[in-house]
Formats: structure tokens, C-alpha cells, sequence
């Protein structure tokens, strides 16, 4: 799922890359101009540096829209990347019950976890393709369907086949905003801004598992492991309402704008001029994400974020009710505090410590070089992601001493996986879409 997260966003990577060169070396000129005879056409930050990109003067720009609106699509788009993991994940705790009612293992009531993973990974090699050229809002509100309706049919499946079935289609829906969700922050935010705002974004989007075990237990407890693929279902088609009102475009095209009609925010939610009307959908471009492959500086972070989130947060949600109950004889709420309450903290903790602190990284490099804004100031914060590992040897270290060593040890090494794997998440989506630099299909 790691790699296919980055690869929505190859759309802006060459553009706002070339437009941070060309910014930075005509910034000196355009002020000089600015002296001359009080014309500019190049517009600067408030720290006097180049924006990147540089917006169109048309108020159609998602750029250009107001801070406030910027923020209520923003929230939309964690909320959905919050939904998919969080359904996903809140049957983790009621695997004891879940392996009773089919009469399977523990170890196999996961797999229904692993297929919706797998899928959820799968997925955006598909949708990708279709929201960068149809736009994002209709792959949103597809997605949300699907997984709204697959997550209510899991509810009622009475064989196991039939809930790893809905377990396949469900992370096929669940998927899409996770993929598509940091492509719509940079068509909303200029690069300098970038940090801050995918960090809100990531924070929804990995505490998504953590939050569902909180609830996957009391529900499972109180309801029946049903209900919590029904609850999620019910709040999705809730979310499917929201987003068809009020979601609207933010695909954006801003070459050749002279001459094409400005756009309304009821355009905007209709469906109308949808997409980017000089791009058709081609064979090729579902291909095209793995040429990203050959470029290191996606594929190492890619592969760094993969590890981190498969150790730091999917091994604890896959093990974590198998362990604490054999070992700790918790019961399923029990373990679903303690599957969420540690890693929650850790997450807003480390939340705290990134995003700003990239985007002031990247603001002190650009100062000192001219207005040349670089992604590599981003990567100094992956230092303290070495807090993940450390955290997850504490809670092995832990659970492997369970006899004299109490459960709050394993939850301490959780919280501080967490809390590295939080740094880790938002340093490596920023950087990822700044990073790239001629890559041949990122146009639009």
C-alpha cells in the first residue's frame, strides 16, 4: 500500500519541482523588476520566497480558495482515510469470537485482516490512474460505496469464504482515499505548506486502526462481532451523504486556463467539466505507477514506510488479540484498549514533533539558497523515527518476560513504536511529494 500512496501525487511532482527551479532562479529578477516599476508577475510567500506552484489568478485554483474551505475539504479527506483503516481493523480484538462462531484458529480468523490489506494495496493500482484524470471526487465516493457496502454485507455473511469475499472488495474501496488523500493536499497546498497539513492527514490515517481496536472491543463485547462490520458500513454510507454535499473537486489544471470558464463550487460538486478535459484514460496509464520503481528516492522511503507501518502498527493489530489474550488472559475489551489507548498517544505525540518541523526545515534551506525551496531539509527529522524499532524491541522484550513483566511495558513499547512510526509516516508522504523530479507521465 506504501508505494501505491505515493504515486497519486506524480501528477504535481515534475511541475511543482520545475516550478521551484524556475521560481528560485527568477525570484532576484522579479524583485528587481518590483523596484523598477512596481510589476511582478511572480507571487511570493510572506517571507518574500516564491510559491511553489505558482497559482493562477483565477479563483477556481483550489490554490486560491480560502483557508477555511482548504481546511473543511482537508478534514473530509482525513476523515475518509480514517474510515477505510478503521473498519478494517475494528474486528481485530473479536478474533477469539470470531474463531469460534467458523470454527477456525485465531491465527486464521487474521487472515480476513491480511486480505484487507492485500487488497487495500491492489486497489489504488487501479483507482489512481482513474482520479488523476476523472478527478478525485468521483474515486472518493465510489471507493465509500464499495466499502460501505461490502463492510454491511460482512455483517451478515454466515461462511467464512463469504467474509474474506467482502474482506477483497472492501479494501479495493477502503483503499482509495489512503491512496488519493495526500494528492489532494498538494492540489489545495503550495510546497512550503505541505508538512503541516499531510501531517494532519497521516495522523487520521494511521490512528485509523488504532481507534477501531478502542471500539472493535466494546462492541464486540456488548454487540457481537457483526456489528462492527455494520456499524462501519452504517457510518460510511453516513460519510458517502457528507462527501457527495459538500466534497468537491480539487483535480486542477493550470496549463492553457486563458480562455476556459471559470469553474463554481456547485460545477465543482455536480460533476461538471470533471477531470482534466485535455487527458483521456489510456491501457498505459495503469502501468505507468511502476515506473516509479526507478527511482531510489521513492523507492528507499517506500520501502522504509512499508517496514515501519508493517512492524510499528499491523504486527501489533494482527497479534496483539492472539497475545494478550493467551497471555494476559484480557478479555476483548480489554484488548482493544490496550491495542489503541498506547498506540493513540504515541501517534498525536509524534504528530506534534513533525510536520511544522519539516516545513521550518525546508523555509530555513530556502532562505540560506536563494528562495530554492529542497525537499532532502524534510529527512533530518527521520532521526527520531528510530523510536520505532526501539519501541518495538520494549514490547517483544516485554511479552517475552510476560510472567514478571507487566503488561504496561508492552503497552510503553507500543506508544513509543508509535511515536517514531508517526515521524516516519509524515516525513516520508511530504518528501515523496516534493521529491520527484523528471518523471515523464506527471503531467496533466
Amino acid at each position: 500500500m506504501d508505494a501505491t500512496q505515493s504515486k497519486a501525487e506524480v501528477v504535481h511532482m515534475e511541475q511543482d519541482k520545475r516550478a521551484a527551479r524556475d521560481a528560485a532562479d527568477k525570484v532576484e529578477e522579479a524583485r528587481e523588476l518590483e523596484r523598477e516599476d512596481g510589476t511582478s508577475t511572480l507571487k511570493l510567500d510572506k517571507h518574500g520566497l516564491p510559491l511553489v506552484p505558482q497559482p493562477t489568478e483565477r479563483k477556481d485554483d483550489p490554490l486560491n480558495w480560502s483557508p477555511l474551505l482548504k481546511l473543511f475539504v482537508l478534514l473530509q479527506v482525513s476523515w475518509l482515510a480514517f474510515l477505510g483503516p478503521m473498519a478494517g481493523a475494528i474486528v481485530n480484538p473479536a478474533f477469539v469470537p470470531l474463531s469460534k462462531e467458523f470454527d477456525i484458529t485465531v491465527v486464521q480468523a487474521s487472515y480476513e485482516l491480511t486480505v484487507y490489506i492485500v487488497f487495500a494495496g491492489i486497489g489504488p493500482l487501479l483507482t489512481v490512474p482513474l482520479a488523476n484524470v476523472y478527478g478525485r471526487r468521483p474515486v472518493y465516493i465510489c471507493g465509500n460505496l464499495l466499502a460501505a457496502v461490502t463492510n454491511i454485507a460482512a455483517g451478515y455473511c454466515t461462511t467464512w469464504p463469504g467474509i474474506i469475499a467482502t474482506r477483497v472488495f472492501n479494501g479495493i474501496g477502503a483503499g482509495s482515499p489512503t491512496a488519493i488523500g495526500a494528492a489532494t493536499i498538494c492540489d489545495l497546498y503550495f510546497l512550503h505548506e505541505r508538512g503541516f497539513y499531510m501531517g494532519i492527514f497521516t495522523f487520521f490515517l494511521t490512528n485509523g486502526p488504532h481507534a477501531a481496536s478502542l471500539f472493535g472491543g466494546f462492541i464486540a463485547q456488548k454487540l457481537g462481532w457483526r456489528w462492527c462490520f455494520l456499524i462501519p458500513g452504517y457510518i460510511q454510507l453516513g460519510t458517502l451523504v457528507l462527501t457527495l454535499i459538500c466534497l468537491p473537486e480539487t483535480l486542477y489544471s493550470r496549463r492553457s486556463v486563458t480562455g476556459r470558464r471559470e469553474q463554481s463550487m456547485m460545477d465543482r460538486l455536480l460533476f461538471r467539466h470533471s477531470g482534466l478535459q485535455n487527458r483521456k484514460l489510456h491501457f498505459g496509464d495503469f502501468l505507468r505507477p511502476f515506473y516509479m520503481l526507478k527511482y531510489l528516492s521513492i523507492v528507499i522511503p517506500g520501502l522504509y514506510y512499508m517496514t515501519a507501518f508493517g512492524f510499528g502498527s499491523v504486527m501489533f493489530a494482527a497479534t496483539g488479540s492472539s497475545l494478550f489474550h493467551s497471555l494476559y488472559h484480557f478479555n476483548v475489551a480489554q484488548t482493544g484498549m490496550l491495542l489503541s489507548i498506547p498506540l493513540l498517544i504515541g501517534c498525536l505525540l509524534g504528530e506534534m514533533s513533525a510536520g511544522w518541523l519539516t516545513d521550518w526545515m525546508v523555509y530555513r534551506y530556502a532562505k540560506s539558497h536563494g528562495g530554492r525551496r529542497e525537499p532532502e531539509p524534510r529527512i533530518n527529522m527521520v532521526v527520531l523515527a528510530v523510536l520505532c524499532p526501539i519501541g518495538i524491541i520494549i514490547d517483544g522484550v516485554c511479552l517475552s518476560h510476560y510472567k514478571t513483566v507487566s503488561w504496561v511495558g508492552a503497552a510503553f513499547g507500543m506508544g513509543i513504536a508509535n511515536f517514531g512510526l508517526q515521524i516516519a509516516t509524515t516525513v516520508t508522504y511530504t518528501y515523496c511529494t516534493d521529491v520527484c523530479d523528471n518523471i515523464p507521465f506527471a503531467k496533466d
